[in-house]
């Protein structure tokens, strides 16, 4: 049994335009956050942004 190759521009070009199973399933998590995102904002009123931020 052989795999299907395909060459990176090609690739990149299907991902980039939502052809891919793995491009939607990015897409789905990423829309995912910004849902929670959007609540958690809300349920807070504003408080997130008062402290400083800490990226680990």
């Amino acid at each position: 049994m052989r795999t299907a190759t395909v060459d990176r521009r090609a690739y990149s070009r299907r991902f980039w335009e939502g052809k891919t199973r793995f491009s939607q399933a990015v897409r789905r998590t990423l829309a995912e956050l910004e849902r929670q995102k959007g609540q958690t904002k809300k349920d807070e009123d504003g408080m997130a942004d008062t402290g400083p931020s800490k990226k680990s």
